[in-house]
């Protein structure tokens, strides 16, 4: 199975560099066109050594096309979710004209978020698979792509955080002028943390994209969770919240495709979202305490919010509300 599954991440990466592409002709300067620019090139990049990889293992035809058989019942179950997150290039360009708006921009960094945790599910399956199969310089590679791909998960919700705060002032700025009337303001000014929390729902691509990756390709010891399926319920929902993004994503993939509870699925939604600031899961409570010491009001209410509903560390909590406060 290694062949296809390098494969099905080619065609993935192949994908995301389109919609990265795409997304810049309508992408003003800054920070925000200055990673889709890097992510173009990390992915096409992807894609030249994967294709290197493919002609070293140089697959037996017989081989290649009994597997390929097999392999189309798991491309049947992701194509459509993947043409879905990669959105259609064509209709994204000839949709707008010149530069995007806030609105439109938000919406492009929600896509493309969306886009890049279905690629990194499909490269952390193929990985799995390259390690079952003692490949270790195929598992090495799919590794370091992984890597970057979670390196762009993160960066991208620092996007959705600036692109998501830019349309609200945008739609305050349209209030303020003449176009919108009373009743028009109640549905475009909305609460910032409301706001955030609606775009949230709609990511990762885990959530919004049906089989990703049709987790049937996740190994159990993989999870992030010991003993997975020997669980109930209400021991699963008690761990979740001590998740990082990452692994909440690979976990609602395997739950969707095995026992599909809708406790679990639903918790997992509600723990999806993007984190106070980038690389936040991956801190200690010391580290945090001393970021929110220099923190303003809006990023400290997100951390509030944030750990509120995931850990809910004493200190932390502490530590946010006197600056609050």
């Amino acid at each position: 199975m290694l062949v296809p599954a390098l494969r099905e991440v080619r065609e993935s990466q192949a994908a995301l560099a389109d919609r990265f592409k795409a997304d810049l002709a309508v992408t003003p300067s800054g920070e925000y066109r200055e990673i889709l620019e890097r992510r173009v090139g990390d992915a096409r990049g992807h894609v030249y050594v994967i294709d290197e990889r493919l002609a070293a293992l140089k697959p037996r035809r017989l081989v290649q096309n009994v597997l390929g058989n097999a392999w189309d019942i798991t491309r049947q179950a992701v194509r459509l979710p993947l043409d879905a997150a990669m959105f259609a290039p064509g209709a994204l360009l000839r949709s707008q004209q010149g530069k995007a708006t806030e609105q439109r921009l938000l919406k492009n960094v929600e896509e493309e978020y969306a886009a890049t945790a279905f690629a990194v599910a499909i490269c952390r399956a193929a990985e799995r698979i390259a390690q079952e199969a003692e490949d270790p310089a195929t598992e090495e590679l799919l590794s370091a792509i992984r890597r970057e791909g979670e390196e762009t998960l993160e960066e991208l919700a620092g996007c959705l955080e600036q692109q998501a705060e830019a349309a609200v002032m945008a739609a305050e700025a349209a209030v303020a002028s003449e176009g919108v009337g009373v009743g028009g303001a109640t549905q475009t000014v909305r609460d910032w943390s409301t706001w955030l929390r609606e775009t949230a729902v709609r990511m990762p691509g885990v959530d919004r994209l049906q089989g990703v990756p049709d987790g049937a390709l996740i190994a159990e010891d993989a999870l992030p969770i010991t003993d997975y399926r020997r669980l109930s319920a209400r021991m699963i929902l008690d761990r979740l919240p001590q998740l990082s993004q990452t692994e909440l994503a690979t976990v609602g993939a395997y739950e969707r495709s095995h026992a599909a509870r809708p406790a679990v699925l639903a918790r997992i939604a509600d723990l999806l979202g993007p984190e106070p600031w980038p690389g936040y899961d991956g801190m200690n409570a010391g580290d945090i305490r001393k970021r929110l010491a220099d923190a303003g009001e809006g990023l400290t209410r997100r951390v509030l919010e944030y750990e509120r509903r995931h850990q809910a560390r004493s200190t932390i909590l502490a530590a946010a509300e006197r600056v609050h406060a």
